[in-house]
């Protein structure tokens, strides 16, 4: 039982560490212009790129910037949820709570709102890709409505959270029905 003590104790911290992460790296790409200084480290895609447009960070403005930070926070929120939903489950974990009514409700939030966020998906890479090129000349302005594997892959961990917060309601119901019986 210690160790299921101390390894929820630890997811938990991470999940809610990550979740309290994500608006302050998702800013920070915003406000360093795609954190450039880590190049030497890791290697991204400066700016999503959309068909045959070109975009790079000189030709943003300020407000622009704002606007796509905004934007990125739709999808980031949904994660957010996700990651302070399991933090509470693992707290759960932690209290040694298992087959609890509320630990199945915590569950279901976590995987509906990564379902949600990949069903919203389309709508967020619209809108982003507008809010990059709405200032390009005529011909070179996009709208663009994607959805790639990333997304597949994470709505099928969201319906998989589902289906286990699914398999936790019915262990619930059988552990209350064996506790009421006598």
């Amino acid at each position: 039982m210690k160790k299921i003590v101390r390894i929820s104790r630890l997811l938990k911290w991470a999940s809610l560490s990550a979740c309290c992460a994500l608006p302050l790296i998702e800013a920070g790409y915003w406000i360093t212009n795609g954190y450039p200084f880590l190049e030497p480290f890791f290697h991204s895609d400066m700016l999503p790129t959309f068909g045959g447009v070109s975009l790079g960070w000189a030709g943003l403005n300020e407000t622009q910037k704002l606007l796509c930070f905004l934007i990125n926070m739709v999808p980031t929120a949904f994660y957010m949820i996700s990651l302070g939903c399991l933090s509470q489950l693992f707290a759960a974990f932690e209290r040694l709570e298992f087959f609890e009514k509320s630990n199945v409700q915590t569950l279901k939030r976590a995987g509906w709102a990564l379902v949600w966020g990949q069903i919203a998906h389309p709508l967020y890479t619209m809108c982003l890709s507008l809010a990059l090129t709405y200032r390009n000349p005529v011909g070179e302005r996009m709208i663009s409505i994607a959805l790639g594997s990333d997304q597949v892959k994470i709505l099928a961990i969201g319906l998989s959270i589902l289906l286990v917060s699914w398999v936790f309601e019915e262990a619930v119901k059988i552990q209350e029905e064996q506790t009421g019986t006598i």
